[in-house]
């Protein structure tokens, strides 16, 4: 691609303008965030209006971490987000390493029949869903929402760990097998250490998908003890008012555990996504 570029000088200008335009479209409204979490009120519809502060406060954010309950809000999305990521991983392990490796009637329909629940909509969901966690006690609680956000991610996750199984060569698993090893050792010695990256992309994927999900965070915990950090968002919009500064402040805090989170583990999430992308 470098050497057409060299050779189409006009082409890789075009290329750049137009990976520069998609740049600023996608990082615009995160810096225009950012910059409005630190005006004050009076700024932040001012005209004409200004990219940068004025004067620059911290006043939104004391707002945000003492007259709301977005911090108990924030653990508690820690720990939905982290039931989820570690129960979706036991669950669509098992179920994909057998969608892999098992060879079984209907294996096919019943890995597609799987991918089918990630296309039904959530809210046709909610009231059969609802009807099971109330029936388990778990309304209002972190542990029914994190059983609630299963649904979303056990489909596409149990697809993603099937096709890096599937990408990696049973001979190996054999030649531990042969070394005197049970299927056991063989997936915890060898297809275990093999797929970690692939399994790291699919934790942070589950952590993502219940780090910034509303609709059944907004059913299900709807007490402050059980409150998310998305729904905690709506506490700075009354029916007349809205709360720009600290929304902006508080999307600031909701945003950067998720950047810190990707930007640690970006290598294992790209290494994860593309393994076994071609096999299928």
């Amino acid at each position: 691609m470098t050497r057409s570029f060299a050779r189409r000088p006009v082409l890789a200008v075009l290329t750049w303008i137009a990976l520069a335009a998609v740049l600023v479209w996608t990082l615009w409204p995160i810096v225009l965030m950012i910059f409005t979490s630190f005006k004050p009120g009076n700024e932040i519809f001012a005209i004409p209006p200004t990219l940068t502060p004025k004067h620059w406060t911290f006043d939104n954010y004391t707002n945000v971490f003492t007259q709301s309950s977005m911090p108990h809000a924030l653990v508690n999305s820690i720990i939905v987000g982290l039931l989820v990521a570690a129960a979706t991983l036991v669950f669509c392990f098992s179920a994909g390493y057998a969608l892999a490796r098992f060879k079984f009637k209907g294996a096919r329909s019943v890995a597609l029949f799987i991918l089918v629940g990630q296309l039904v909509p959530l809210s046709v969901l909610l009231l059969p869903l609802y009807k099971m966690v109330n029936k388990l006690q778990l309304l209002d609680t972190t542990i029914g929402l994190a059983f609630v956000h299963l649904t979303i991610t056990v489909p596409l996750v149990t697809w993603m760990i099937r096709n890096q199984i599937a990408a990696i060569p049973i001979s190996l698993e054999e030649a531990a097998e042969i070394d005197g090893g049970s299927r056991f050792d063989a997936v915890s010695y060898v297809t275990l250490p093999i797929a970690a990256p692939g399994l790291a992309a699919a934790g942070m994927f589950a952590f993502l998908q219940s780090w910034h999900e509303f609709l059944f965070a907004s059913v299900f915990a709807t007490s402050e003890s059980a409150r998310t950090a998305p729904v905690a968002l709506t506490e700075f919009a009354t029916e007349y008012h809205v709360d720009w500064g600290s929304t902006m402040a508080a999307s600031v805090v909701l945003t950067v555990p998720v950047v810190i989170v990707f930007i640690a583990l970006q290598r294992y999430l790209i290494g994860g996504l593309t393994s076994g992308a071609v096999k299928g």
